[in-house]
């Protein structure tokens, strides 16, 4: 489900079965109940990873590691849903910014981004930073 759901933009995903394995331990570890999936007829076709213990510039924020939606399944709001949710939780943490990496060329998840609330603040090689105040 992860490779499929980056068809398309690979230059940002991880490639082999190990280092998809390894990050998605990585994830869980890093917050497990963070882990919301959506499903279709029990077959796995999106999911958000969230990280509400995130430390950046010195501040703790909530995170988003990671938002895949199965192609066969976007264009019908399910990514959206995902991160409504996800940003929900991280709030009901009483944190006051959620942020997240996305890449430069993924201009589609930029905007729902965008529509969401959050803002450009940095680029760093192939990703930008954005930020959402709560």
């Amino acid at each position: 489900m992860y490779l499929n759901g980056y068809k398309g933009l690979e230059i940002y995903a991880y490639k082999t079965a190990e280092e998809i394995k390894e990050y998605l331990h990585w994830l869980y570890k890093r917050d497990k109940d963070g882990i919301l999936v959506a499903k279709d007829k029990g077959k796995i076709v999106g999911f958000i990873a969230t990280d509400k213990n995130w430390m950046w510039t010195g501040e703790k924020f909530g995170e988003i590691h990671e938002l895949v939606v199965h192609p066969d399944y976007r264009g019908r709001g399910l990514g959206k849903l995902l991160l409504e949710r996800a940003i929900k939780r991280l709030k009901s943490e009483n944190l006051r910014k959620i942020g997240l990496w996305v890449g430069e060329k993924n201009e589609k998840a930029r905007k729902i981004y965008e529509k969401l609330g959050f803002t450009e603040t940095e680029k760093r090689g192939k990703w930008i930073r954005m930020v959402k105040i709560l």
